[in-house]
């Protein structure tokens, strides 16, 4: 009869740490610009600004792409996901992505994008 108790017990621990280790992830969509992929969340609009070679600079992960567990996003650490986040894929590294309207670029920060240097008008 113990065993059985203790069995129960164990089970229902692990089902609790594995509901505690779920994070609420905004859904976010894959879109595309004039010649270059978008992310969509909400109301912003995020283009590709260059890659990060320092997993460092990125925080929490905040999202996924299209329903995709494997296309996470996450925070840029120090900076407002309204301006900046990172994408990360398997076997790709990560991507520093620029919400489309942001003007006030970090010191020492440079995109290889042209579309970076463009500010559409709304």
């Amino acid at each position: 009869m113990k065993k059985i108790f203790f069995l129960l017990l164990e089970f229902a621990l692990l089902v609790s740490l594995c509901a505690c280790s779920q994070q609420n992830l905004e859904d976010m969509t894959r879109g595309t610009g004039d010649g270059y992929a978008t992310i969509i969340w909400d109301d912003k609009t995020y283009v590709p600004y260059g890659a990060l070679s320092d997993y460092g600079e990125r925080g929490k992960q905040i999202g996924i792409v299209d329903g995709d567990k494997d296309d996470k996003v996450y925070e840029c650490k120090g900076y407002s996901t309204d301006k900046w986040i990172v994408e990360s894929l398997p076997h790709d590294g990560a991507m520093l992505w620029k919400e489309i309207y942001v003007t006030d670029i970090p010191d020492g920060w440079h995109s290889e994008y042209e579309w970076n240097q463009l500010i559409p008008v709304s």
